[in-house]
This record gives structure tokens, C-alpha cells and sequence, in this order.
């Protein structure tokens, strides 16, 4: 899920809806080298801070800061039952995917049945369960 961001919403700093589709198709290729294919993990992108597509929510959320560059967060409950949580910040496409290849490598290879990637991400300790929104921005 993606806000529409540039050009049409004059709070964005990035865009959103209209890379969000080929990022995800980079994405797909790590998946697809990892054996993840068929895994259902919640991505969703918003163009500032405001978080119009609800990036707070989801497993992997990237949150504009300028053009091309992104928050990410880690974490969100794959249901929208728990908040995500800052991971890197300020990082473009390639970092993004040089961030994201070794973490679902590790996700393949060490899930548990059933266990959803947020879980896993909190499970692995590449960040802390959000329990509270108070607890949204705490290192």
C-alpha cells in the first residue's frame, strides 16, 4: 500500500505511489533467490511523515524524507496489531535492498512454522516490540 506522495500531495518529500510497484519487483527478486516467494509480508510506503498509507503498521514501511530516500521500519504485526519500528534511516534503493538481502536470508533459513516476518524481525532482534505508540520513537 502506497499514499500518492509526489506529484500530487504537496506534503511529500518522496515518492511513493508510483515507485512503490518497482521496488517491489526488486524486492521479489531477493525473495525469489531466497526461496520466498510465496511468503505474504505487508509493505506499505508513504511519502512523509504524515503516513497517509499507514506505514506504521505494516512488517516493512518505508517513510519519504527526500527524494529517493527513505526511513525504513521494521516490525509492524503482519494483522495491523502492532507498530513497527525505525531500523535505518535516510537510505536510498540500493541500500534498501543491500539491507533487506541478508535479513530475509536469515528469515528463510531460521522462521518458525507459521511465523510471520514482524514476528520474526522482533524474534531476530533486528528491532524492539513496539507495545505502545508511547514506545514508537524510543531507542
Amino acid at each position: 500500500m502506497a499514499c500518492v506522495a509526489l506529484p500530487t500531495c504537496g506534503l511529500a518529500m518522496a515518492e511513493s505511489q508510483r515507485y512503490l510497484p518497482s521496488l517491489i519487483d526488486k524486492i521479489e527478486v531477493i525473495l525469489e533467490e531466497v526461496g520466498l516467494m510465496e511468503e505474504e509480508i505487508v509493505i506499505r510506503m508513504s511519502g512523509c511523515p504524515n503516513g497517509c498509507s499507514r506505514p506504521d503498521l505494516a512488517e516493512i514501511a518505508f517513510i519519504g524524507k527526500a527524494p529517493g530516500k527513505y526511513n525504513m521500519y521494521l516490525g509492524g504485526g503482519f494483522t495491523g496489531d502492532r507498530l513497527n519500528k525505525l531500523y535505518r534511516e535516510n537510505i536510498g534503493e540500493k541500500e534498501i535492498l543491500e539491507t533487506l538481502k541478508p535479513i530475509f536470508k536469515h528469515y528463510a533459513k531460521e522462521r518458525l512454522e507459521g511465523e510471520h516476518f514482524g514476528d520474526f524481525v522482533i524474534r531476530a532482534g533486528y528491532v524492539e516490540e513496539v507495545h505502545s505508540g508511547l514506545d514508537f520513537h524510543a531507542k
